[in-house]
């Protein structure tokens, strides 16, 4: 097992964030940097190694620390883990421990059988497939078997959205006393603005009609091949669309061979990760978002900071909470998503100057609702402590 760092004088009351990413978070900086400001002691512990997450932290004034152990999928794995963070929580004392996402969620419901810390559990997903019967896609029987663990475990359960909630007290017999709505909320200002040269050279290179943009991680549960072949029957009948993809994942090489086998480099383009992607959001005129699981979504958002138009599945996660058809964006059907993703890059490719107005709205929309606050903060620690 990994040395521990040395123990750290106790002042006031001590919050581990618990994740399994390294990856940039507007809104756990945003949370940090409140948190920080009310004096409290906050540290971050992630299950893999360092990264521009840690930095960022610390420059906020976290406590940063990694435990990356291979083989993330074996019970030695696990085990380990689950004993760093007893060792972890002891050694700092921590009060409360805020564990965000399944990974994680798993190791620390285990690991609170033997601290006396508190442990909240944040869940950031549910599979929206199971509101609609027509709808097939493979489950992992491992991350079901994982939920029923946390569930039954966690003795406080926060979720971001309606949706999830409504989820989970539909399709998987949790005692809803212990689940709790709490919103996301963000600190706009942190993002960056977008590089103007670079949004310049992303337009001249991706030049065409109507541009198009993914932003989700390649799994099949976000459906990009639905969106694929729409594109796909669209180009071949003549219309002048491109589409964008951004992220990575399992389902990579699956999507790679369709725009192989379907002719489709030049339309088409896979970029990976991007720390960059306010740009891309910037230079693309619509974002297609078919997603089936979700619980709260940051790229939506996003968007709307650009002034950019979206298209998202009704009923899934709270995108129906503040997605208003034609008013801020488009919603999609969970039946006919296809043909309603079909229509929607239609009317947007004929009636082009309306995506200007549907992004503006989203923009002061998403703002109005997710801007943070200290009513947000409040709520926050209640949950946290209470």
């Amino acid at each position: 097992m990994p040395n521990l760092p040395q123990q750290v004088n106790k002042q006031g009351k001590k919050i581990l964030f618990y994740y399994p990413s390294n990856k940039r978070t507007v809104g756990f900086e945003t949370l940090f940097s409140k948190l920080v400001d009310r004096g409290y002691e906050v540290l971050l512990l992630t299950t893999c190694e360092r990264g521009i997450l840690h930095e960022k932290s610390e420059e906020i004034g976290v406590k940063v620390f990694a435990n990356s152990i291979r083989k993330q999928n074996s019970i030695l794995y696990y085990w380990r883990q689950i004993q760093y963070l007893i060792h972890f929580c002891k050694l700092h004392q921590v009060d409360v421990l805020a564990s965000h996402l399944q990974h994680t969620n798993l190791i620390a419901v285990i690991a609170q059988l033997f601290i006396s810390t508190k442990v909240v559990i944040f869940r950031h997903h549910f599979k929206f497939h199971l509101l609609d019967n027509s709808i097939e896609l493979q489950t992992n029987t491992n991350e079901q078997r994982f939920d029923r663990i946390i569930n039954n475990l966690a003795k406080k359960i926060i979720v971001p959205s309606s949706g999830v909630y409504n989820g989970m007290k539909e399709f998987e017999k949790v005692n809803m006393n212990k689940v709790f709505i709490l919103p996301y909320f963000y600190d706009f200002k942190k993002y960056s603005s977008p590089n103007l040269n670079n949004v310049t050279k992303i337009k001249s290179e991706n030049s065409c009609k109507l541009l198009l943009i993914m932003c989700a991680r390649l799994i099949p549960f976000k459906r990009h091949t639905i969106a694929f072949e729409v594109v796909q029957k669209l180009i071949q009948e003549g219309y002048d669309l491109k589409m964008l993809v951004l992220d990575e994942g399992p389902e990579r090489e699956n999507l790679e061979n369709f725009i192989r086998l379907n002719n489709l480099e030049d339309q088409i383009k896979m970029l990976g990760f991007r720390t960059d992607f306010i740009d891309y959001m910037a230079a693309s005129d619509l974002l297609i978002h078919p997603s089936l699981t979700e619980a709260s979504n940051s790229v939506v958002k996003e968007m709307g900071l650009m002034k950019k138009a979206v298209a998202v599945c009704e009923n899934v996660g709270d995108f129906s909470d503040y997605i208003v058809h034609e008013k801020n964006g488009f919603i999609l059907g969970l039946k006919n998503t296809a043909e309603d993703i079909e229509n929607t890059i239609l009317k947007a490719y004929q009636e082009n100057e309306m995506l200007s107005k549907l992004g503006t709205q989203l923009k002061q929309d998403v703002e109005n609702r997710f801007q943070v606050n200290s009513h947000h903060i409040d709520n926050y620690i209640e949950a946290l402590f209470n």
